[in-house]
């Protein structure tokens, strides 16, 4: 399979532009979305690249991009900016409206939860590394930026903890058990399966920092999103 470089505006920005990568062709499609591009997140990620060709290997039609200002899409996005909803609406539209399945990583995890609930046509969806929680002092920054846990952190719960499980389309959490900012107890307490992968960090590494992921811990994450997404 080859992939096609593709275009597509943003929803109610019509003058925002997106590129992206389609590989596949088959009848259902699956659209993923990458962590924010001010933690080094783009389409271009190990894991987003993995879980694409995963996806596509599957029988899925699969769609990676861009969100504004990364890449070459057009526009920006910041810290202050709201969660690019638009740009994954583009997406969807892109692939024909949906109804059709999704994989978020990160940012792009909490990106495609808050359109899920905003009434996009999403299937199924693997929210990869879903951060219900966030550093609350500097140990816990330096910990999840090098990829360890130690018992000296602080975290704070974020209102997506909750919001996760008031959705109605069926999720699944896939998370590294050395990921800080990931609680399995507290995403199944409310209901939400999650599936603890051990010694992964936040960046699907066993290394410290945000080291690659190793290729056979890339394929198991493809394999169980894949597995969930088409309901096995």
């Amino acid at each position: 399979m080859e992939p096609h470089a593709i275009r597509f505006p943003a929803r109610r920005a019509r003058d925002v532009e997106l590129d992206g990568q389609l590989l596949g062709s088959g009848a259902r499609a699956c659209v993923l979305s990458h962590p924010h591009p001010l933690a080094g997140g783009d389409m271009d990620h190990p894991v987003v690249v993995g879980l694409w060709r995963a996806a596509a290997a599957a029988g899925l039609r699969s769609l990676r991009y861009n969100f504004r200002g990364v890449g070459a899409s057009t526009g920006a996005l910041t810290h202050r900016s709201p969660l690019a909803t638009d740009d994954l609406a583009g997406a969807i539209d892109f692939l024909g409206g949906g109804p059709l399945l999704a994989i978020g990583y990160s940012y792009g995890a909490r990106t495609t939860l808050h359109a899920i609930l905003a009434g996009a046509p999403i299937e199924r969806a693997v929210l990869v590394a879903l951060p219900t929680r966030l550093p609350a002092n500097r140990t816990a920054m330096t910990n999840l930026l090098l990829g360890r846990r130690i018992r000296e952190e602080e975290y704070r719960d974020t209102p997506d903890l909750d919001l996760v499980g008031t959705a109605k389309t069926p999720l699944l959490v896939i998370a590294g058990a050395q990921d800080p900012l990931v609680e399995r107890g507290e995403l199944e307490a409310r209901g939400v399966p999650a599936e603890i992968l051990p010694g992964l960090n936040h960046f699907f590494s066993r290394r410290l920092g945000n080291q690659p992921a190793a290729d056979a811990d890339l394929a198991d994450l493809g394999a169980r999103a894949v597995s969930f997404l088409l309901g096995n």
